[in-house]
């Protein structure tokens, strides 16, 4: 079975094994960190080992949708393309990532986000002006208006900073702000599963009116260089509904690798 065949074991069984909750034949992520959670087999055992974590609502990947047993209820359902990035030619025939101008990403300060500006993806530059900053636990207030703006009805994990780095871009400072006020946070994208050979790109998003400015091409680029040169593979999930998006994807290089439906559950009345 391939690793992306089912990411989220393959995380709690290898890079992310410290932090997984473990029962019998099922894992999950800490619910305050992410979602997400996975059985070692699609058999009543697994989902019976499940259900003794299954109070919080958990997400499962599968190639179907799960046939349920007894005592669980659908939260959420959605078909999601898993797309992995694709190493890019060069006009050489060489193969690697594009070589024309870069967006960088500076390790961060321990009192304040950083600038990213240095080992960003090669080819895609932020739009002139545009800060990517690594954004910090303190932005989490910002990072939560974000998510539910984009994602309507639902909530950002607490503690999903504990599973990787996040960047930001933040807006045009106004006139009448304090020296000391950051400008709104307008897009974001980050890092959650990690698994032998593969990382995760989850949680992009840009604030209804900032669209089309390169901010979420900006940021998953910059994501992508810094993927690479650990000498992994990016990969990520998006809505087979959301064609903007997978057509940006596809121009970043990455592609299509297989439909998944991710249903989200809960086990008992919660």
């Amino acid at each position: 079975m391939h690793p992306l065949d089912n990411p989220a074991w393959t995380a709690l069984t290898t890079h992310q094994a410290q932090i997984a909750l473990v029962e019998g034949m099922a894992r999950r992520f800490p619910p305050e960190m992410a979602v997400h959670g996975a059985l070692a087999l699609n058999m009543p055992q697994a989902w019976e080992s499940l259900s003794r974590m299954a109070r919080a609502p958990v997400a499962i990947f599968s190639a179907a949708p799960p046939q349920l047993p007894a005592g669980w209820t659908v939260v959420r359902a959605v078909q999601l393309y898993a797309m992995v990035h694709e190493e890019l030619v060069h006009k050489d025939g060489g193969a690697g990532l594009s070589t024309s101008s870069s967006t960088s990403i500076s390790s961060p300060t321990p009192s304040s986000s950083s600038s990213a500006s240095s080992s960003g993806y090669q080819g895609k530059s932020a739009p002139e002006g545009v800060e990517l900053v690594e954004l910090t636990e303190a932005d989490l207030p910002e990072m939560s208006a974000l998510y539910a703006a984009t994602r309507p009805g639902r909530t950002i994990c607490p503690r999903i900073q504990k599973l990787g780095m996040f960047l930001g871009i933040r807006g045009q400072k106004k006139e009448e702000e304090k020296e000391e006020k950051k400008p709104k946070l307008v897009a974001m994208a980050g890092l959650r599963m990690h698994l032998p050979g593969y990382r995760e790109i989850t949680t992009v998003a840009t604030l209804p009116g900032f669209e089309g400015r390169g901010y979420a091409t900006a940021l998953t680029a910059a994501l992508i260089q810094r993927i690479r040169d650990r000498n992994e593979r990016p990969f990520l999930t998006v809505r087979t509904d959301n064609a903007r998006a997978v057509e940006i994807y596809r121009r970043l290089g990455f592609r299509e690798r297989v439909q998944l439906h991710s249903t989200t559950v809960r086990y008992g009345a919660g």
